[in-house]
Parts: C-alpha cells; sequence; structure tokens
C-alpha cells in the first residue's frame, strides 16, 4: 500500500507502502512504501473462470516478482487476491476476474480523506462480482473519531463483501513522539468506533517493524483478524507477530501483474480455501 495525502490521495508501502495494505490492512491505502524484491517474473498462464487458487511455489493467473515457495505447507492451496488504490490509474475490471483475483481491498480513505478512484473502483468491482473490502490508512495524530466518521460514511452505503480494514504502518514518522500506549490507545478508539458502526472489528493491516516498535506487540488487538505485509523471498511462510496466532491475509508483494491493470500492483494470500473465504464473506 502507500501513502500520500495529496486530495487525500493515499496508498501504502512497506517501511516506505500496501493495503493496506498492507500497506498497510489499505492490501486494508495511503501506502507505505514497499521494500523492491529481487525480480524474479514468472510466465502466467492464460486466464481461466475458477478462482484464483495458488499452489505451492505458484502465483495462479497473476505474474508476481516474488513467489514463496511455501515450503511449510507442501501441496497447500491459497487464494489469491490483490489491493489497489489511486496507485493504480485505471483498471479494466473485464478483465480482472475470479481467474485473477479472488478478492479485492480497495482504499477507501486516509486521515479524513478519501482516496480518489474509491468510488469508481468499488462499484467496478462490485459489478466485477469480486468480494470487496474497503480499507482506511490511520494517521495517529489526525483526530480519530474525524478518521471513523470519515471512514464509515463512505462504507456505510455499500459496506462490502469482505471485513473492513484499518492499515497501520510507520510511514515518514507518523507515530514519532507517540509512546506504544498512546499509538494503541488510537488504534483501539478507531476499532472500537469502526465496529460501533458497521458491526464488526476492522481486520488489521500491518507488518512486524510497525507493531514491535510502534504498538510494543500490544495485546488489545489479539482478536482482530490480521493481514500481514511481509515481503520475502523466503521459502517458508512468515510467522506473524508476537499476540497472534495465525494471518488471515499475507501481502507478499508490491510487484505483482495482473491482466486488467497497467503497472504493479500489491498481492495477498488468503490463509484458507474458497469456501472457508466464503465463510469470512458471512462474519458479522
Amino acid at each position: 500500500m502507500v501513502l500520500s495525502l495529496a486530495c487525500a490521495t493515499p496508498g501504502t508501502t512497506l517501511t516506505a507502502p500496501a493495503a493496506p495494505a498492507a500497506a498497510a490492512l489499505a492490501s486494508p491505502a495511503v501506502a507505505a512504501s514497499a521494500p523492491s524484491p529481487a525480480p524474479a517474473p514468472a510466465d502466467a498462464p492464460e486466464p481461466t473462470s475458477s478462482p484464483a487458487i495458488v499452489q505451492v511455489g505458484v502465483t495462479g493467473t497473476a505474474r508476481a516478482t516474488v513467489k514463496p515457495a511455501l515450503a511449510e505447507a507442501p501441496g497447500k492451496t491459497r487464494l489469491q487476491g490483490i489491493d489497489i488504490s489511486h496507485y493504480q490509474p485505471s483498471v479494466k475490471w473485464e478483465s480482472v476476474n475470479k481467474a485473477s483475483a479472488a478478492f479485492v481491498f480497495i482504499k477507501a480513505t486516509e486521515a479524513t480523506s478519501e482516496d480518489t478512484r474509491f468510488e469508481s473502483y468499488w462499484s467496478g468491482a462490485k459489478k466485477a462480482g469480486i468480494p470487496r473490502g474497503a480499507y482506511h490508512f490511520f494517521h495517529p495524530k489526525i483526530d480519530v473519531q474525524a478518521q471513523v466518521e470519515s471512514f464509515t460514511k463512505r462504507v456505510s452505503p455499500d459496506p462490502g463483501e469482505l471485513p473492513v480494514v484499518v492499515d497501520v504502518e510507520e510511514y515518514k514518522a507518523l507515530y514519532a513522539g507517540l509512546s506504544c500506549e498512546q499509538a494503541a490507545s488510537k488504534l483501539r478508539a478507531f476499532s472500537q468506533g469502526v465496529e460501533k458502526a458497521l458491526g464488526h472489528k476492522p481486520i488489521i493491516y500491518t507488518n512486524h517493524e510497525t507493531w514491535q516498535k510502534s504498538f510494543c506487540n500490544h495485546p488489545y488487538f489479539r482478536d482482530h483478524m490480521l493481514w500481514l505485509a511481509k515481503y520475502t523471498l523466503s521459502t517458508s511462510e512468515p510467522k506473524p507477530p508476537t499476540g497472534w496466532k495465525q494471518w488471515q491475509f499475507w501481502q507478499y508483494t508490491g510487484s505483482g501483474e495482473v491482466t486488467g491493470i497497467p503497472g504493479t500492483v500489491d498481492q495477498s494470500y488468503f490463509n484458507g480455501s474458497v469456501e472457508e473465504l466464503k465463510a469470512l464473506l458471512k462474519m458479522e
């Protein structure tokens, strides 16, 4: 994911994002700029009408710069999805179907401003039949209630099919001068405000460095789902930050290539099957 207050045009990139989102959960964006992994593009098979199911070391119908081998779970399948924001200036939704992305997270807001592409991408993904989740890029030094209201008023009329996301990542010293308890208190207030307005806790999009240094692995959020941003060439799945037992989504690259989206895009795995994703869609 990538960050930017223009217009408010955020995005998110890791330690520089998704999306997140992870960049930044906004995938859940302002995004922090993600590290640039060593390129190792692979040819992609032709799109089919089936969901984007990814097997060990394979990125399905989309090409990615990084292709984790998931060696710790041989033969295990993953659903692959994307997250987008104004950093992707155009999307041809008729090409981006379930063969390219089983789900999509779309940046709705950053601080108190709406992403310039949110409305068009939100309606476009719905028309394409791709399960959607909206994300917010969180600014801890801007009024929390104002951020809650800005985000929920844009999402409430059409909340999407996936839980919403709050993108939490260190970017341009966003958390400088705040103690871990202060940062956690502000994020807790945002989470509670979103839950009150929308009926469910937001997914937390973050990375190990931000969560450890700015939140000291705060235990309050252990019952929130995790979207982990971890760009790696490792052959094993990333471990979640202290306090979480597992990640629900893993953003593994910010340099993916997907039919219908010019340039690069963040790509993530869902930690489950098609049936488990469908169950997640029904969560209240």
